[in-house]
């Protein structure tokens, strides 16, 4: 039985496999003719944007896992059972049991997959697509704004217009305030670089603001004690969802110590966890596909079907997080309810197989 069960885990995860390769190609010629509006910005051309959407895969990968296990997992199952497979394994003595534990074993794989693609590759080549991209276009490396990144540390508010390829800050400006909100310094250097402890402040400009005047004193350099570090710059060039776990627990951590709002990137947080699970789940769903009331419909139907199923739970899951947004949901719901809700349905078909 356990020849059995690797040979399904097999055909499975080779379905999966062949599904996932299909739609990357799909959504890569599709972001190639996207990326065709930016072609000639600076040094943009061709091999840049091939360059681009080859750092980009793991992210498409990613992104593509949860419906591409679904749809694998029907159509390996589904190839089982219209060549009758499943039906000589049944009548061999192969149970239900362990033909969930054959679904089941490969949920744990792309679980593991899903886990190693979010958290290991997909943030390292995603960063650098999008420092490639921004640095072939402008020769720097992007912001989030049109305006520059704003942060704030304690009573200090920074603001930054750059952000070189290198790490430094070019263009800051520090605004102190006092505990009455009332403003009293604001210093202005020309770029910033960190030496491990300190950031390092060069051609630093002081304006001191008080009730009868302003003084203004210049210096060469200056130190800068800021808790926000090279570490966190990440958060300017990615966006949240496609850091690893570990940088989205720092910068919430420092967003809640400078009391700022930091629900879109707990909202994050908890859905780069809730990702692999929703693999795992999506090829649970797969097995009533086969044996459930679909049983009797040809393999195309059935593939239709579970189209449908992943395509509802990609959108019904997307929407449910801008919703939680927007209405100020608690993050850990917005992220974890449509995967809850996919499995609890799951469940419920599988008691009806029989």
């Amino acid at each position: 039985m356990r020849v059995l069960t690797r040979y399904i885990a097999s055909t499975i995860l080779a379905s999966t496999a062949l599904v996932l390769a299909v739609l990357l190609a799909l959504y890569t010629f599709i972001d190639f003719v996207t990326e065709l509006e930016d072609l000639g910005k600076g040094e943009y051309g061709l091999a840049e944007i091939a360059r681009y959407i080859s750092l980009s895969m793991p992210k498409r990968i990613y992104e593509l896992l949860p419906i591409a296990a679904l749809l694998g997992s029907v159509v390996g199952l589904g190839n089982l059972a219209s060549q009758s497979e499943l039906v000589v394994m049944r009548a061999a003595g192969l149970s239900m049991g362990k033909i969930n534990s054959a679904v089941i074993l490969v949920a744990v794989v792309l679980f593991i997959v899903a886990l190693f693609m979010g958290e290991v590759v997909r943030p390292i080549t995603e960063q650098k697509a999008q420092t490639f991209q921004s640095l072939a276009q402008t020769g720097t490396v992007s912001m989030q704004s049109n305006y520059g990144f704003w942060t704030r540390d304690g009573n200090h508010f920074n603001h930054i217009e750059y952000i070189l390829p290198n790490g430094q800050f070019k263009g800051i400006s520090i605004y102190q305030f006092d505990d009455q909100q009332r403003l009293r310094k604001i210093s202005k250097a020309e770029q910033a670089s960190h030496n491990s402890e300190v950031w390092i402040l060069e051609q630093v400009v002081h304006s001191r603001i008080d009730e009868r005047s302003i003084q203004v004193q210049s210096e060469a350099t200056q130190q800068w004690q800021s808790t926000l570090n090279p570490g966190m710059l990440n958060v300017v060039v990615v966006p949240p969802e496609f850091l690893p776990v570990w940088s989205l627990l720092d910068y919430i951590q420092y967003l809640k110590a400078n009391q700022q709002a930091s629900n879109r990137y707990q909202l994050a947080f908890w859905s780069k966890l809730m990702m692999p699970l929703s693999a795992a789940v999506m090829v649970f769903i797969a097995v009533p596909f086969i044996f459930g009331p679909l049983r009797s419909s040809p393999i195309g139907g059935r593939i239709l079907a579970g189209a449908l199923a992943g395509i509802g739970f990609h959108l019904f899951n997307q929407m449910f997080q801008h919703m939680g947004l927007v209405f100020g949901l608690w993050p850990f719901m917005s992220a974890a309810l449509p995967t809850f809700l996919f499995a609890g349905l799951g469940i419920i078909l599988m008691r009806r197989v029989h």
